[in-house]
């Protein structure tokens, strides 16, 4: 008599319309069509001395928050440094600062987030010079991608 083999069939993935839970997640799309990744688009609003309230495109690369007097660039990332890029242009005065900020997302990329600056800088008006510290505090809301 001959032996009987068992087959286990390995059941298929269901299909699912949900959002994919992270890059991992390879579950087949119901309507057949792959759901865009999250962007990384975000308005900005914050800051305190010179505030701003932009749109940056992609906040993984570097990117500059443009105040009325300053423009601050960021080297992108969710962790990362920045530094005065523009200042304004008065005979005898001079800014330099920089320092290291941190973004989060408690609710995930698609929620609004914060990002916080931690730093200094140095102020100097022809012979006297002053240091600052401070740190400076952003609401990030996520947006349509941009170019």
């Amino acid at each position: 008599m001959p032996a009987t083999v068992a087959v286990v069939q390995q059941q298929e993935p269901k299909c699912t319309d949900e959002p994919r839970t992270d890059e991992n997640d390879k579950r087949p799309r119901c309507g057949g069509v792959a759901t865009a990744s999250a962007t990384h688009a975000f308005h900005v609003v914050g800051g305190s001395g010179d505030p701003v309230d932009q749109v940056v495109c992609d906040i993984t690369d570097s990117f500059v928050l443009d105040g009325k007097m300053f423009g601050v660039e960021f080297s992108g990332g969710a962790d990362g440094t920045y530094k005065f890029v523009r200042m304004p242009d008065i005979p005898g005065l001079s800014w330099k600062a920089g320092g290291r900020y941190h973004i989060e997302f408690p609710d995930g990329e698609d929620m609004p987030g914060t990002m916080t600056t931690e730093g200094g800088g140095t102020t100097t008006a022809g012979a006297i010079s002053r240091d600052t510290a401070g740190a400076e505090h952003f609401t990030l809301t996520p947006v349509e991608a941009c170019e």
